[in-house]
């Protein structure tokens, strides 16, 4: 819960969202939404997930998901880890919440074994974005953050997965 401390949340006069946040950093659309993040905070407290979080699996895997990875390791909160390997993909009737705080972070590999980047799911406060979870969303190739807060790109896969809670798993999509 350490990384939902971080949060400034700003009220706004109009929580209607037409359109989704532009995916691209330092953009937004028309939209506002009724309740933000401090995007550099987060993001600061996020690339340090090393401390902070933990490895769900012994050693990078196969990438089912993420095609620019040769292979994927999975880092997440501790105290949901049994939860998260809980998500059964085939069982629609399967509901899974997670809590605000709640972090995964999906480390990326070349073919070379290499770490080349970072996609992260950090669940928000109340708010933040209902109707995907309250999931901040946050991509990093080398030492550059692209894309942050609502991005479309990471909602359109996960949105497949809204029984439990946007979350796909690791090893799913078989």
């Amino acid at each position: 819960m350490l990384l939902f401390a971080l949060f400034l949340c700003l009220g706004c006069s109009e929580p209607d969202r037409a359109m989704r946040a532009n995916a691209e950093i330092g953009q937004s659309t028309e939209d506002e939404f009724e309740v933000e993040v401090d995007e550099e905070e987060v993001t600061d407290e996020l690339m340090g997930y090393r401390t902070n979080l933990v490895p769900y699996e012994g050693e990078p895997e196969h990438a089912e998901t993420h095609a620019d990875a040769a292979s994927v390791l999975i880092w997440g909160t501790a105290d949901v880890e049994d939860l998260f390997h809980s998500i059964d993909a085939m069982d629609p009737s399967q509901s899974v919440a997670f809590e605000p705080g709640t972090t995964f972070v999906k480390e990326h590999f070349d073919e070379e074994g290499e770490l080349f980047g970072v996609n992260i799911m950090f669940k928000g406060p109340e708010g933040y974005d209902p109707e995907y979870g309250d999931w901040v969303w946050l991509r990093v190739r080398g030492d550059e953050a692209s894309h942050f807060g609502r991005v479309e790109f990471c909602q359109d896969c996960h949105a497949a997965a809204v029984n439990s809670d946007f979350v796909v798993g690791f090893g799913k999509s078989e």
